[in-house]
Order: structure tokens, then C-alpha cells, then sequence
């Protein structure tokens, strides 16, 4: 069956085998259905599933095609050089031998489907290979299990911009890998690229020739869920669709194609999470809160300029696949919007209602430009610690990290605590109920929120004006790393890097803030349950200090502790 499933793949699309391959697929598709004639009705479903999916649009037939070529060559290799039958890549390919799949089989896979005769060295452009990535993972974009398709239209200018940010993420770990290894060939270290290519160097967007080693050292490094989430879903979900007897009920149904049809997160709003009871309420085309964010789209899909469709099926956002791809464990599930600066309002005290008492995995999310520069960039932080008020100090846990998703993609984890120096992971700083003995000293902790740094210079902080943003390139507590603007070399501007390597600062303008609810449905569910209980206490707080005793109240104006002549003629 997955023999047949391949070779369906392959006329799917407009190139045809070649003759001295048409004996071979014939012989291998006349023998397989005398030995399956149960399954004919399946493959005949499964084609025409794959004929929706492959005619969806043009990049899709194009994956498709280079898809065809290299399963065709795996299906009429019956010896290879390791003696691998088509199976056992199908188990390579897939989470079916139990430790997940197998890194190098899924590079060969992509390299026999990308490599051409143009390419030298055995080597490929870092573009190609994002970009066939990316294409992979888009496949399943209609809905396929219920042979319908939706005209969805493509975010194409976002998916160009996602494609070049992870493209200059590669090709800048790249260029300063073999820098590395050029500068250390005389310490027993083996530099394999005696010579660095200029289109790697000179265009970080478009150029460079990479291999498989620096492909995979910069995947385990960046982005280790890409392949998982693309090429290796797709395989899965078109060897082993999901069987579904006649006697599921429509709802179980459903629930069963869901992470087929849905492969990827779907954004929804908080107010989609019933906050009386902490349930989340039915995401489907009916009661689903429309929603709309400056970074990662909408949730609901425009079929033309008129209407608008029902909820996307796979809603593919290109950005949320970028966090998919950095994990898919803390991405791949579950979105809920707990604040949009935009829609909640920009003040402080609203983003810090949103999130405070929230016990579970947040995203924060910025859109911040350089008046100076005139240039854009998307940045944030993620943490798994829940937020604490006016702490004046920092708290949180190491599971967390600082990245840059526009231009470039950098991902900036944590380093772990070493005695005294580190450990600044988050901060939370507000002038809402602070009180100082001294009226008269200035407070100099930074008013905001933040990450890294110092109480008095976060290396990543927002002010509480909601209005400027602060970054910096390195502390103790994060990777060393820039986020933000580009550096500039006029020794005159703010973001000037020196040669020495000295740490470098940028103030940016915030354009767009957005704070996000991520992880699986049941710690979400905590989360909010958290949260509740939080507002509880601070609401009965609140009615307490409002409270007067009015016994109390009498005698202190009677004692003269409230200054008042209301009992003067009684003296």
C-alpha cells in the first residue's frame, strides 16, 4: 500500500517516469494489488485525496514533483548501498521505530529531492532547502479527509519574509561555523571548507551553498523541530491517514482527523476559554472570537475580498510555523491570546491584569521599529514561569528564552545559574501600588517588565508607557546574542558595535505588543484556573480595604484620631 501510495504521488504530478521505469512501477503495482485487493478502495480514496492536495496551487506541485523523483528513486532501488528496503525508509522517514525519526535518512530524502547537477561538492543552496521545507509542511493546507478543498489565499509576501529570515538564520550560523574552523585549522581542528563562499558571506538572504553537517549543526542548534514538523508530518499523514469506521459518530469523527486537518496551531482569544469554569469552548467555524494580529494574520481565511470562509483548516501561519519548528512540544498545541495592545488597550495596568496570576507558558511578542535605521523587527521573549508584581527583584525559572523572529531568525536561550552571577530570567516592575518610605529618594529600578540584565538595565525591556523598547546584545543570564536593530558602523550612532566586542544597546519604538497563552490544553486549563483564584483573592482584598468598620470610624473621630468638630459640643 505505501508502495502504491508513492507511485499515486508520483502521477499526481505532470512529469511522467521514465521508460525504463514504466516496466518496473507496472510490475510492482500488478503484484501488490493480487496480494491487497482489500485495500483498492483505499488507494483509490488516497489518490484522489492527493490529486486536491497537489493541484491546491503552484508551489504545491512543484514539492510535489521534486517529492515524486525522490520516492520514485527509492521505490525502483530494490538494493541500495546500506540494503534499506522502501519500508524500512518509511520507518526512517517516520515516528515508527520508537525513537522518533532518523536525522540522517530524512537529510539524505532532501537532498536526493532538492540536489541538482548545477550543484557542486554535493552541496545545496540554504534557500532551496528552507524553502522545500516550508513547501512540505504547506501540502496539506485543504482539507483533504473530507475531499473538499477551501480557496484559501496565501500569505505570500509573509511566507517570503519567514523563508528569508530563516535562509539568513543558516547562512549567518554557517559563515561563522566555518570562520570558526578557519581560524582554529592550526589547533588540531580540521577546517573542511578551505575556502569561504562569497555568496554565503556577501548576501546572507539568498546565498550560500551548505551541507547536510551544517544544515543538521544548525537545525540542533536553531530550530530543532523544522524537520518533524514538515517533511516528516507530511510523510506521516500520507502513509498513515487515519482509519475511520463506519460507526464513529460525526464528533468522534472529528477528533480523530483534527491533527490532520489542523496539523498546526490555530490562534484563538482568551475569551474563548470560559473563565468561570476554565474550559475552552468549541473552536469551529461557528463560535470561534475572530481575531486579528499584526504578526501572525487572522484566524479566519478570506476566500475573496467579499466573504469570508469558515476557520481555516490548517491556518499555516508562517511565523507560528517558525516557533513550531524552534519546538514543537511548547508550540505545537495550543494558542490562546491573553493580551493585544491594540484591542486590550496600551496601558500597563491592562497588560498587567492580562497576565498576573496566569500559572503557565507565555509568549510575548513585539513589532518594533528604529526611527533612526528605518527598520522593522519582530521580537520576544517566551517563558514557562507564571508573572509576579512589583517583586523588585528577579524571579522566574530557566525554561525560557530571548529571540528575534524578523529579519533574522536568533533564538537566544537561557544559561544556567552559576553561584551569585545569572539567574535574572524575569522582571516585573510597575508603579501601581508601590510605596516608598522615602517619597523624596528616586526610585531607580526600571519601571516595566523585562528579561536579563540588571533591575536597572534589562537586557530586553518595555517600558510602562508601553512605548519604547530596550534591547541589548549580551548579561549573564541569556546567550550572547543581537536582537533588535542592526548595529550601525557610524561611531556616532547608538547602536554602534565596536571592534572589541563590547556589549551593544538599541532603543526601539513598539508598533505592536502581544502576549500569548501557549502549550497543551490541560496546562492552559491550570493556567486559567490559576489565574482565577488569583483574581479572587485580589477582588476580596480589594472589597475588605473598601470596607469601613463604622463602630471603629465613630470612636476614632470621637478620640480626635480623625480630625473632625462633629462631637466638638460634647467636649
Amino acid at each position: 500500500c505505501s508502495h502504491l501510495l508513492a507511485l499515486s504521488l508520483s502521477t499526481t504530478t505532470s512529469s511522467s517516469p521514465p521508460n525504463n521505469d514504466i516496466n518496473t512501477i507496472e510490475a510492482i503495482e500488478a503484484h501488490l494489488m493480487q496480494q491487497y485487493p482489500q485495500h483498492l478502495e483505499f488507494i483509490n480514496r488516497r489518490y484522489q485525496e492527493l490529486q486536491i492536495i497537489v493541484s491546491s496551487s503552484s508551489n504545491a506541485l512543484n514539492v510535489a514533483s521534486k517529492l515524486s523523483n525522490a520516492l520514485r528513486q527509492v521505490i525502483l532501488t530494490t538494493n541500495d548501498v546500506e540494503g534499506k528496503s522502501f519500508l524500512e525508509f518509511v520507518s526512517n522517514m517516520c515516528w515508527r521505530h520508537g525513537r522518533g525519526y532518523n536525522q540522517q535518512h530524512t537529510l539524505d530524502f532532501i537532498w536526493t529531492a532538492v540536489l541538482d547537477d548545477s550543484t557542486p561538492d554535493n552541496e545545496l543552496c540554504s534557500s532551496d532547502v528552507i524553502e522545500f521545507c516550508f513547501e512540505t509542511a504547506s501540502l496539506f493546507i485543504t482539507q483533504p479527509f473530507q475531499m473538499k478543498m477551501i480557496n484559501e489565499s496565501r500569505e505570500i509576501e509573509t511566507e517570503a519574509t519567514i523563508v528569508r529570515s530563516l535562509t539568513c538564520s543558516l547562512n549567518e550560523y554557517v559563515k561563522k561555523a566555518r570562520e570558526h574552523e578557519h581560524n582554529f585549522a592550526g589547533y588540531g581542528v580540521v577546517a573542511q571548507h578551505n575556502n569561504l563562499k562569497t555568496t554565503s558571506s556577501n548576501n546572507e538572504a539568498d546565498g550560500g551553498c551548505i551541507s547536510k553537517r551544517e544544515f543538521s549543526e544548525w537545525q540542533r542548534k536553531v530550530a530543532p523541530d523544522l524537520l518533524s514538523c514538515s517533511l516528516v508530518r507530511m510523510f506521516e499523514v500520507l502513509f498513515f491517514p487515519p482509519e475511520l469506521p463506519p460507526h464513529l459518530s460525526p464528533q468522534n469523527k472529528g477528533c480523530l482527523l483534527r491533527k490532520y486537518d489542523r496539523p498546526f496551531p490555530i490562534l484563538a482569544s482568551s475569551r474563548q476559554f470560559n473563565t468561570k469554569t476554565a474550559t475552552a469552548m468549541k473552536a469551529d467555524s461557528t463560535d470561534l472570537i475572530p481575531i486579528t494580529s499584526p504578526v501572525f494574520g487572522s484566524n479566519i481565511k478570506r476566500k475573496d475580498t467579499t466573504t469570508t470562509s469558515a476557520v481555516a483548516t490548517t491556518l499555516l501561519s508562517p511565523p507560528i510555523f517558525v516557533f513550531t519548528s524552534i519546538s514543537t512540544t511548547k508550540f505545537g498545541e495550543k494558542w490562546y491570546r491573553l493580551y493585544a495592545g491594540a484591542e486590550d488597550g496600551w496601558t500597563f495596568q491592562k497588560l498587567e491584569h492580562a497576565i498576573m496570576g496566569f500559572d503557565a507558558p507565555t509568549l510575548l511578542v513585539m513589532k518594533a521599529s528604529s526611527k533612526q535605521q528605518q527598520e522593522t523587527v519582530t521580537l520576544g521573549a517566551y517563558t514557562a514561569a507564571k508573572w509576579e508584581r512589583n517583586k523588585r527583584d528577579f524571579f522566574g525559572l530557566s525554561d525560557c528564552f530571548l529571540f528575534q523572529l524578523v529579519p533574522t531568525l536568533r533564538v537566544l536561550k537561557s544559561l544556567p545559574k552559576m553561584g551569585t552571577r545569572g539567574g535574572h530570567y524575569m522582571y516585573f516592575h510597575s508603579t501601581t501600588n508601590t510605596h516608598n518610605v522615602n517619597p523624596s529618594k528616586k526610585d531607580e529600578l526600571a519601571e516595566g517588565l523585562g528579561f536579563g540584565g540588571t533591575v536597572r538595565h534589562p537586557r530586553l525591556f518595555v517600558d510602562c508607557h508601553l512605548e519604547e523598547c530596550r534591547v541589548s546584545s549580551q548579561d549573564t543570564s541569556f546567550e550572547e546574542g543581537h536582537i533588535g536593530v542592526t548595529p550601525s558602523a557610524d561611531p556616532f550612532s547608538s547602536t554602534f558595535s565596536p571592534s572589541g566586542g563590547a556589549s551593544t544597546s538599541s532603543k526601539l519604538h513598539i508598533e505592536s505588543l502581544e502576549v500569548y497563552a501557549v502549550g497543551d490544553y490541560e496546562t492552559i486549563k491550570k493556567g486559567f484556573q490559576a489565574q482565577n483564584h488569583y483574581r479572587d483573592i485580589s477582588d476580596a482584598t480589594l472589597r475588605n480595604a473598601r470596607t469601613v468598620d463604622k463602630a471603629a470610624f465613630l470612636g476614632d473621630m470621637r478620640n480626635g484620631v480623625v480630625e473632625n468638630k462633629t462631637f466638638a459640643h460634647r467636649g
